[in-house]
């Protein structure tokens, strides 16, 4: 029997959908890379936004004359009625939801599970759910509250992806920063018990929500200067203007937001600083955008995740009024994604000429290949090295979302 897994979204959806292949081939699946040839198709969704729900309504469609079809991911929840109107013999599992994955696949014939491990680099799902209660999100219909999972499981998961040698690791949630809340433990206890492994690997922290951040940012500050830690951190701001982020109910303030940057900043200078903003949310005017371009200029992030607001259903801010214009929200993200590729490229010039040790991660386009250094910056060399190794880099070139470079010594 032969089983094809098709993941979308987040890191989250990836991380598990790595593990719901291991699961399936533990129950006897032959895993298959073509949905044409497959007796069980498993489609991991995505819905944070308009767009993303038609693409998946789209595949769920493509893929609905599989024998045996599972919809998992957030539309499993969240969009379950439109997803069962053009595929009306799938079934439908929660997102994280392995244990009515298995009633489903039933015991099967267990047989060596292949390792998330495998590969240049590894996704350990460390939570599910959230503390949030953002008034423009449908994840957190989706997925539901903060549910963490134990740290002994997360433990062997980190401990079983770096045996298999030098690589990255990347822990991810809805919110990282919120881990623990709910069982009692914290990320940065978490991370400094994983960096204890007497093994080669690196952890790339996820997206930290600032009001969980908040109240230990003197210890995810101090969590960084852990050599397996990536310096790498993922805070999204969503809006310059109080106001807006008094209605989105995000439970802090620009200065807070501020803070926790210049705490992480003062201990780790150099950290590669990735924010999220999203553009053109009901009553945002063109002071509020102003703002935004204020602080782009002013934290200098080396990366901006702009994201124009898509009204969800179920959710205050879809019902909000004063829904701002598409081509103005249009023209403001427009505008803002001009400022941070400067604001990037500004900061990327900065590496020009340094020799740096990066690790090879993935295969880039057209016989290149991708690296990381300890910053977390992207490093494209132009030729295929083997993935998995630290090499000697001296970053020849900088663009505004990844450097060149070419082996060290070499002419």
């Amino acid at each position: 029997m032969k089983a094809y897994v098709e993941a979308y979204g987040c890191t989250l959806n990836f991380g598990e959908s790595k593990e719901i292949e291991e699961l399936l081939a533990g129950n006897g699946w032959d895993l298959v890379d073509d949905p044409s040839v497959c007796d069980l198709a498993v489609l991991v969704t995505c819905v944070v936004i308009d767009t993303t729900e038609r693409a998946m309504l789209k595949r769920v469609k493509e893929l609905s004359e599989t024998p045996e079809f599972i919809i998992t991911g957030c539309m499993a929840t969240a969009c379950k009625d439109k997803a069962e109107h053009l595929a009306p013999h799938a079934k439908f599992v929660a997102p994280g939801d392995f244990a009515a994955l298995s009633k489903l696949l039933g015991p099967g014939t267990r047989k060596e599970t292949p390792s998330n491990a495998r590969g240049p680099y590894s996704i350990v799902p460390i939570a599910t759910g959230c503390k949030g209660k953002c008034s423009y999100c449908i994840t957190r219909f989706a997925r539901g509250e903060l549910r963490s999972r134990p740290v002994s499981q997360v433990l062997e998961a980190i401990e079983r992806a770096a045996s298999s040698g030098p690589r990255e690791i990347q822990l991810t949630a809805q919110d990282t920063a919120s881990f623990g809340a709910d069982i009692g433990e914290d990320l940065p206890s978490l991370v400094r018990r994983a960096c204890e492994f007497p093994l080669d690997f690196r952890l790339r922290i996820g997206m930290m929500n600032p009001k969980s951040a908040l109240p230990m940012s003197d210890r995810l500050a101090e969590m960084y200067l852990e050599p397996k830690v990536f310096k790498f951190l993922h805070l999204p701001v969503q809006s310059a203007s109080d106001r807006l982020l008094e209605d989105m109910e995000r439970g802090y303030a620009v200065e807070d937001f501020k803070s926790i940057v210049d705490k992480v900043r003062a201990k780790v200078p150099d950290i590669t600083f990735s924010t999220d903003l999203i553009i053109g949310y009901p009553g945002e005017t063109e002071e509020d955008h102003r703002l935004n371009l204020e602080l782009v200029s002013e934290i200098k992030p080396d990366i901006v995740n702009v994201t124009r607001f898509s009204p969800r259903p179920g959710t205050k801010a879809a019902k909000a009024s004063h829904q701002v214009v598409g081509w103005k929200a249009k023209d403001r993200s427009r505008e803002i994604t001009e400022l941070r590729f400067d604001v990037a490229l500004e900061k990327n010039r900065l590496w020009v000429g340094k020799d740096v040790t990066a690790l090879s991660t993935e295969m880039g386009k057209s016989g290149t290949t991708i690296l990381r250094n300890d910053e977390y910056k992207q490093i494209v060399v132009p030729e295929v090295l083997p993935l998995g190794r630290y090499f000697e880099i001296k970053v020849t070139e900088a663009t505004p979302t990844y450097l060149l470079g070419k082996r060290a010594g070499l002419a």
